[in-house]
């Protein structure tokens, strides 16, 4: 896990990430990124943190998880929806690659 220093450090590794998996959008890139950095690992913090409407982050959570997929869900709060993740074989893969 890498320590990230500023937003621009954050922006253009999310960037990275995409670059390696264009099929990520650039929310999903910064879900994956933020949970590989340690700066979020559920969606109402990653909410929060980036002004972005919970109900779209848990969206774009939902698409980056399943079979094969870089994110799994580790629990739900039914209550808040809050939803937490961490990254799959395939999303640490997919972090190791990026420089």
């Amino acid at each position: 896990m890498q320590e990230v220093v500023s937003e621009a450090q954050f922006l253009a590794y999310a960037d990275a990430l995409r670059t390696q998996d264009p099929a990520l959008s650039p929310i999903m890139a910064g879900i994956v990124a933020a949970v590989f950095q340690g700066i979020a690992d559920d969606s109402r913090s990653f909410s929060k943190l980036f002004g972005i409407a919970h109900a779209l982050v848990l969206r774009e959570i939902n698409q980056l998880s399943g079979l094969d997929a870089p994110v799994e869900i580790i629990g739900r709060d039914a209550r808040t929806q809050r939803t937490h993740i961490k990254l799959t074989v395939k999303g640490a893969a997919l972090c190791a690659r990026v420089p």
